[in-house]
């Protein structure tokens, strides 16, 4: 299922309190070995640059009766693991290629509503082949979530996850990258994000264009859907609690509501639908940060959430109260990775 920014949303503001309950629950995992051997495979080898924010484990399911967290946890190095898949789909007739995966999300995801759980896996990464000339090309970039609705989903999560991990490395073991493919360096992969952000004009403009953007693809290409005339701050916060347009020579209010981010006089604002306003997001390494609640699920299916677990942030949040965290945008699709609590009693 290819990911749109919805269905990521969806992964990004709960229960980052599953965290703290986890510490001590494991749950293992190891990805599933395909049984059939792929007629011609170009590879022998897989290297794996793990960039996730969160190396040691890579999610939170639910345990038992009681639905107690736990961290998902590899019974072996996931470099291995990639490796052994590529061992196992190979026949005798493999080439001797090589392939580097640049990891940037791989997660697993529980939430329960009523007598149903829903599980998800998220993977995120680009897979690179190795020409000739010692050089890499760009063979895959995936941004894929794998998701699943029963009683009692962690089995069944954990092998569709298992499964299309297996699937990733099997499908693209028999592939070559296209000869217009450029080539890159070693040293160039393991900082590729800043790499695949030159193509877009969010990152590489030097003066952003005003207007209303409903989604992400209209705001990392620039392209705005509305023009914006005026706006009212929040007091003398980098907050807009209302934007207008002029339509007839009259001064009318635009409604926030599916309204990705704007931007008013060349700044960024990112529209936060907990606290019902624009956020200004800044510039800085080359990422965009912004400042914005987070809350856990409630008890209606279309607001609850799932955490992406980006490492243990430190905080345990409550069933109700909202929480101001640090977060970034992911560059490829939009969300809002949750980076640190904001302890300010400003906010």
């Amino acid at each position: 299922m290819k990911i749109s920014f919805k269905g990521i949303s969806f992964l990004i503001t709960i229960s980052l309190s599953s965290i703290l309950f986890a510490q001590k629950r494991t749950e293992d995992f190891t990805i599933s070995l395909p049984t059939q051997k792929l007629n011609r495979s170009f590879y022998k080898t897989i290297t794996v640059i793990d960039n996730r924010i969160d190396t040691a484990s890579i999610g939170i399911v639910q345990q038992g009766a009681l639905n107690a967290k736990a961290r998902v946890v590899p019974t072996s190095p996931l470099s291995n693991q990639f490796q052994s898949v590529l061992n196992s789909v190979n026949g005798e007739n493999a080439e001797d290629g090589s392939l580097v995966l640049y990891l940037k999300q791989l997660y697993f995801a529980e939430v329960s509503k009523a007598f149903t759980e829903f599980g998800y896996c998220y993977f995120q990464g680009f897979l690179f082949a190795k020409n000739e000339d010692g050089t890499y090309s760009l063979l895959e970039k995936t941004d894929t979530v794998v998701d699943h609705k029963a009683a009692d989903v962690t089995k069944e999560i954990l092998r569709k996850g298992s499964d299309m991990l297996g699937e990733f490395i099997a499908k693209n073991a028999s592939r070559k990258p296209e000869t217009t493919e450029p080539h890159y360096t070693f040293d160039q992969i393991k900082k590729f994000d800043d790499i695949d952000k030159q193509s877009i004009s969010l990152f590489n403009s030097s003066q952003l264009k005003d207007g209303v953007y409903k989604d992400y693809l209209s705001f990392k290409s620039q392209q705005p859907q509305q023009e914006i005339t005026n706006v009212k701050f929040y007091g003398n916060m980098p907050k807009i609690v209302r934007i207008y347009e002029t339509v007839d020579g009259k001064e009318r209010e635009i409604k926030k509501d599916d309204i990705y981010a704007i931007i008013y006089k060349g700044e960024p604002y990112i529209y936060l639908p907990i606290e019902n306003l624009f956020t200004k997001a800044e510039k800085r390494d080359n990422d965009y940060y912004f400042v914005g609640k987070l809350r856990s699920g409630g008890p209606n299916m279309a607001n609850l959430s799932i955490g992406m677990f980006f490492g243990a942030v430190g905080v345990l949040l409550a069933s109700n109260p909202a929480y101001p965290f640090e977060q970034k945008i992911d560059y490829i699709n939009g969300a809002f990775i949750p980076i640190k609590e904001i302890q300010s009693k400003k906010y």
